[in-house]
């Protein structure tokens, strides 16, 4: 199976577009800090809409990808109800429910100026994404390269290919 059918290969490949973001991400919020107008201070606010509307839609689909195409399949190996699986369902969770509070913050920024209160979610929702696709490049996908046949592999990659 080449790079391009490897479902695994295919979520890496969406971790590292994440990665790219995330680190745009962070340099909006420090220049939102350093600001010194108020429309460069909105420039930057929007910029961050940018990219919490990217958030709502790609990481969605990148998640329900794992949650309905690999997760299933790893389960029957490693379980579901606890362990890496539940944990990694756990943290989506988790990261759409900063990724919501995020929103909010940019709406409470755009008519209090509250920085921290925006900075603060947006940076636990960068740490958390972080740290989440670092898991799961290092640890969950190593042990789903151990477990899953090629069939297995390439009915993930069909069922991934069809959510959108």
């Amino acid at each position: 199976m080449d790079a391009n059918h490897d479902p695994l290969e295919a979520l890496r490949m969406e971790h590292e577009g994440i990665r790219d973001v995330l680190n745009k991400f962070e340099g909006y919020l420090k220049k939102a800090a350093a600001a010194e107008s108020d429309e460069n201070g909105n420039n930057l606010i929007n910029r961050l809409s940018e990219i919490a509307a990217f958030m709502d839609k790609d990481m969605e689909i990148h998640f329900k990808r794992e949650e309905e195409a690999l997760f299933p399949v790893l389960g029957n190996y490693i379980g579901v109800e606890t362990g890496p699986i539940n944990v990694m369902l756990i943290e989506h969770n988790h990261c759409r429910d900063l990724s919501a509070d995020f929103k909010v913050k940019i709406n409470g920024y755009r008519q209090d100026k509250d920085y921290k209160a925006l900075a603060d979610a947006g940076n636990s929702l960068s740490r958390l994404l972080s740290e989440h696709e670092d898991k799961e490049d290092h640890i969950l996908f190593n042990m789903a390269q151990m477990h899953l046949t090629q069939d297995e592999k390439q009915n993930i990659m069909e069922k991934i290919l069809s959510i959108n």
